[in-house]
């Protein structure tokens, strides 16, 4: 048998096989997988896909690698200045023997860099055109010689069948497509506000496209909105923020009504915000227009930390899914915008009633969660009646209008103005206390006091101002403390301000008696007190735990535990009353600072003496800085002359103070602090109680500690 018929009958005989193969294989990546392995029979094949072309674009429908490579399955490259596009011009097979020595084409730098010396393309033909490429590639060099009729037989026979298995798998991927849009469009339009849903929306899109970020802006003016964020990097593009539209990609989509695809950050900037998603980490984005009756209104933006993440693929799906839900967006919008206008007050332009309603309830909930503090000054104009009787109403309402104006002017851009009924305003001042609220206080009393001189119009404003939660922990009780500082205020005479006391008004607090109401107050004092200092959060919650391992070593009953309890969270309460420059001084106090500093046990105790529940712990708080020698303060007692509950928090205060860090010095060793209140025992402490305490501390670290 001559060369030439042994070729032939291997032919025929491979052919034969990959007809099997392909009548026997559901789908395309069965055909493959089939097709790989009767190639692997009889040549090397270390590297081999189908690709298909899509427009300008090359498509790797399979792929299989014994070696790294540079592709994988589903990627898309452009097709320009690829073999494949050769192949599809000149409808010929193309071997390209040693890579090493050849590279036509682009793609061949890749294959070199893993490995592959040699490769053929074998064009893949449906109607006497070129849909796509067979590629195999060896590690070999000239691996192929003699086999381009081989292949070429074998691409004629599966041709038709991957082009039909293709269009099954485009069939199929856009069948689940339009699902995956339906399930995006449903969630959309279950709620008219997209802050319910758009998390819900986020992840199901992810499950389609990939990203790091994904936003939805709206076209606002000269500007551009934020009307919704997503995604896992840090950003300062959060929702409601804005920013220049003409500086922006959606002003060019809004400009050129088609989608913008930017492949590589790093490579190419168009407009200076692109500067900013770089400096977030993020390499790649896509802008798609949504539109409103002809007319771009935002886009959806999605962007991810990897180059060339979106490509023609990735546009379909984002236009496609932007004309189902162009107008859930719309709506949304206008949904968000009445509800903003209905938080504002018709007349003076601050915002409403229901909305200072809404507030106050969600700051109490969020810092009795959290911890923190917020302020709260109550403004009742002075002469307005008067104004209104002899000027009309009419007049009265142009100097309401006046009144928020000026208002909105004088506060800072994080407190929050309402009207809070007639002539009736309230400023929250979030996360403040009184000390840094009062001066913004001032502030905006006199810039009224100066304007209606001004104008020679009789009228000033009397403002109350309290704190939660020294003031009161629920709404009526932090809106009483300012009313009757208020009220205070215009009792003086008017045109001032005045801070509301808890000890003042002990009935407020008369009718929290059940336990939970006590543990609520305890901890929202104990939230504003660590507010206040960085440097000693946490010390109370530190003094609890040992005063209360040294409560249980001497035997206290559960009650005498619960209170011993509140009094340690509680003991340095009365640095609410210490002006927080003194208390967070780095260097050496001065002595009348240090005289100020003194006076907190009493001021503590005052605090607390009389909020049912609490007030059994005011002798331990009063007298926790008493010495066993009598040379404490603030009372000097010796001995046992100072309560039980006081000389446990002296020893568990002490012990916490040397073990942890302070801006004046590093953090003693347990075994140093234990060494020290030895030292002190019989001077400053109880001897019998030290000795428990380091007996039972001792007990604790490990062996020697």
């Amino acid at each position: 048998m001559d060369e030439l018929s042994r070729q032939s009958i291997e032919e025929l005989e491979f052919v034969d096989k990959i007809s099997k193969v392909v009548i026997s294989s559901p789908g395309i990546n069965q055909i493959w997988e089939g097709l790989a392995d009767e190639l692997r029979k009889r040549m090397p094949v270390e590297w081999a896909s189908i690709v298909s072309i899509k427009g300008e674009d090359l498509y790797f429908q399979s792929l299989s690698s014994k070696v790294e490579s540079v592709w994988k399955m589903g990627d898309v490259i452009p097709l320009k200045g690829t073999a494949t596009e050769y192949v599809a011009t000149t409808k010929n097979i193309l071997y390209e023997p040693d890579l090493s020595r050849q590279r036509r084409f682009w793609t061949g730098d890749y294959h070199l860099k893993q490995g592959i010396r040699s490769i053929v393309y074998a064009p893949l033909l449906a109607q006497d055109r070129v849909f796509g490429a067979l590629v195999i590639a060896s590690i070999q060099p000239d691996a192929y010689k003699d086999r381009e009729s081989l292949l070429f037989h074998a691409t004629c026979q599966i041709a038709m069948p991957i082009k039909n298995a293709i269009l099954l798998d485009e069939i199929e991927r856009r069948k689940r497509l339009l699902e995956a849009i339906s399930d995006l469009t449903r969630i959309i339009l279950s709620d008219v506000s997209l802050d319910n849903v758009y998390h819900a929306f986020s992840n199901e899109l992810r499950k389609l496209v990939s990203f790091d970020w994904l936003s939805i802006a709206l076209i606002e003016g000269d500007n551009i909105r934020y009307f919704a964020v997503s995604g896992g990097i840090k950003t300062e593009r959060t929702p409601g923020t804005t920013y220049p539209l003409e500086d922006s990609n959606t002003g060019w989509v809004a400009k050129h009504k088609k989608t913008l695809i930017q492949e590589d950050l790093a490579q190419q900037r168009m407009f200076p915000i692109d500067e900013l998603k770089l400096k977030d980490g993020l390499r790649s984005s896509i802008h798609t227009p949504l539109f409103h009756k002809g007319e771009v209104f935002g886009t959806i933006n999605l962007s991810s930390l990897q180059p060339k993440a979106y490509r023609e693929w990735e546009k379909e799906i984002l236009e496609h899914l932007a004309g189902q839900i162009a107008g859930a967006i719309m709506n949304a919008h206008l949904y968000r915008k009445i509800e903003e206008q209905s938080r504002y007050d018709a007349l003076t332009g601050v915002f409403n009633r229901r909305y200072f309603d809404e507030r106050l309830d969600e700051e109490i909930k969020r810092r009795s969660r959290h911890g923190g503090i917020f302020s709260l000054a109550l403004c009742d104009l002075d002469f307005f009646k008067h104004y209104n009787d002899s000027h009309g109403h009419i007049a009265g309402d142009g100097l309401l209008r006046e009144i928020g104006r000026l208002l909105k002017n004088s506060i800072r851009t994080v407190d929050l103005v309402f009207r809070y009924g007639g002539d009736e305003f309230v400023i929250l001042f979030p996360d403040t206390e009184l000390d840094d609220a009062f001066p913004v206080v001032e502030r905006v009393r006199k810039s009224i006091e100066e304007e209606m001189k001004k104008r020679k119009i009789l009228l000033t404003a009397s403002f109350g101002l309290a704190s939660w939660p020294m003031d009161g922990v629920v709404v009526n009780e932090i809106l009483g403390a300012a009313d009757a500082a208020a009220f205070l205020a215009k009792r003086r005479g008017g045109n001032q301000c005045t801070l509301f006391k808890i000890p003042k008004l002990p009935e407020i607090t008369t009718e929290l008696k059940d336990e939970k109401a006590i543990v609520d107050i305890v901890f929202s004092l104990l939230a504003a007190l660590e507010g206040r200092d960085i440097y000693t959060a946490g010390h109370s919650r530190e003094v609890n735990k040992y005063a209360l391992l040294l409560g249980e070593a001497i035997g206290l009953s559960e009650e005498e535990l619960i209170h011993l309890g509140r009094a340690s969270l509680l003991h340095d309460i009365g640095n609410l009353e210490i002006n927080k420059t003194v208390l967070c001084e780095k260097g050496k106090l001065s002595e009348e600072q240090w005289k100020k500093v003194k006076e907190h046990p009493v001021k503590g105790a005052e605090l607390i003496g009389h909020i049912p529940g609490i007030y059994r712990s005011r002798g331990a708080i009063l007298h926790h800085h008493e010495r066993w020698d009598g040379s404490g303060y603030p009372s000097g007692l010796k001995g046992k002359e100072i309560p039980l509950e006081a000389r446990i928090l002296a020893i568990a205060d002490a012990f916490s103070a040397m073990v942890s860090a302070r801006l004046y010095r590093p953090p003693m060793s347990y075994q140093e602090a234990l060494l020290e209140l030895k030292k002190e025992a019989g001077k400053q402490f109880d001897p019998e109680l030290v000795k428990a305490f380091v007996t039972t501390i001792e007990k604790l670290l490990p062996s020697p500690y």
